[in-house]
């Protein structure tokens, strides 16, 4: 039986649409999820999309699918009894009071990253799931790209020997406003460090998450962390995203360089940055390692991590599988879930300890002190 799925944020347009929502209407996705609810903040929103999912669904299985319209409180979608699992895509500064009502629901719950806006809150989510014995699953599905999990593979049966080191670079230029030097209006709340929205929450943590994925746990850090932009220039979309006279208070990092220890006493060095020319590294992940060593590079995309990048092992490059966009994570993330491949997919388990590297970042970039974390989550 299909997993009757309920989606809160899931408007016509936007994000959870045109991403984790759209693999859900094709095969082989379509069989294995139905999306029977919407949920959005008013009900003419919320009467739309109904609309659209139920064409959408109907369409992709050649059965009748209805979705209901909800609105508001996220404990109205969440204890529709026909609703068997809830995908929350919303603003951080609501992850905790939307999932939590999913929880408390006892449904099983899809939360997109970084889950929460810090690690105390999503270490409160995670303990309230696995008190009511419920599935997660996190959006950060850079874990199932075709180039990542390669190199795991790589990494896992010797091919370079054992791993010394590993150093991952990330810019985010001009052509990607989302912090540093310039913004857009929908993008202002990401600026402000109290919504655990900025680079480092979301940029860096969906890039860590699959980084310690490959390589294993962060067990020690020591970061500096700066804004060299405290005030971000807004874009306007209508006029070709060309520079505005208004600007937007940054309080969240735009650089962060990072380096410590993995729990194999690898030695690790990441350095991510916003508001840089277009000219600078997009993304440069490179393993070193006894008896070889593995580079990864793309210039093209500068959203977290790669699409489809270069693969290199001892110089030579790697044909690889095309990863066209990035439907195809998502979609092996959402077939793992309900395949129950364990291990495939982030969980709320995962996130923990992702959230923890992240908030340690913050803290050693404060206080310029070593942080050594924990690497299993609390029982």
């Amino acid at each position: 039986m299909p997993i009757r799925l309920g989606f809160v944020g899931l408007s016509t347009q936007g994000w959870a649409s045109s991403t984790l929502a759209a693999p859900l209407f094709r095969p082989p996705l379509s069989s294995k999820y139905h999306v029977v609810a919407v949920s959005t903040s008013n009900p003419e929103s919320a009467a739309r999309s109904a609309k659209k999912y139920s064409e959408l669904g109907s369409s992709a299985t050649g059965e009748e699918i209805k979705a209901k319209p909800y609105y508001g409180s996220t404990e109205n979608i969440s204890s529709d009894p026909d609703v068997d699992m809830v995908a929350v895509s919303i603003k951080t500064t609501m992850h905790m009071e939307a999932a939590m009502k999913v929880i408390e629901a006892g449904k099983d719950l899809f939360l997109e990253w970084p889950a929460g806006r810090n690690a105390k809150e999503t270490e409160e989510l995670y303990e309230a799931a696995k008190r009511k014995g419920i599935r997660t699953i996190v959006g950060a599905q850079f874990r199932t790209s075709i180039f990542a999990r390669k190199v795991k593979s790589l990494v896992e049966t010797g091919t370079i020997g054992r791993v010394l080191s590993s150093t991952l670079i990330i810019s985010f230029g001009h052509d990607a406003p989302f912090w540093g030097k310039y913004t857009l209006p929908s993008h202002a709340y990401l600026l402000d460090e109290a919504n655990g929205a900025g680079m480092l929450d979301i940029g860096a943590g969906h890039a860590l998450e699959m980084f310690q994925f490959v390589l294993g746990p962060i067990i020690s850090l020591t970061a500096t962390t700066h804004n060299p932009f405290p005030r971000s220039i807004v874009l306007n979309p209508a006029q070709d995203f060309q520079p505005t006279s208004q600007t937007h208070p940054q309080t969240v990092a735009t650089q962060a360089a990072v380096s410590g220890f993995l729990a194999n006493n690898t030695v690790f060095n990441f350095h991510m940055q916003a508001g840089v020319a277009k000219t600078a590294i997009g993304f440069l992940w490179l393993i070193d390692g006894e008896e070889g060593s593995i580079k990864v590079e793309d210039n093209k995309n500068r959203l977290f991590s790669p699409v489809d990048p270069d693969v290199f092992v001892n110089g030579k490059k790697l044909e690889l599988e095309r990863e066209v966009d990035k439907l195809g994570m998502v979609r092996r993330a959402w077939d793992a879930f309900a395949e129950g491949r364990v291990g495939e997919y982030a969980t709320l388990e995962d996130a923990v300890r992702n959230r923890r590297v992240i908030d340690a970042i913050k803290e050693s970039g404060r206080t310029r002190q070593t942080i050594c974390l924990q690497i299993n989550v609390k029982n």
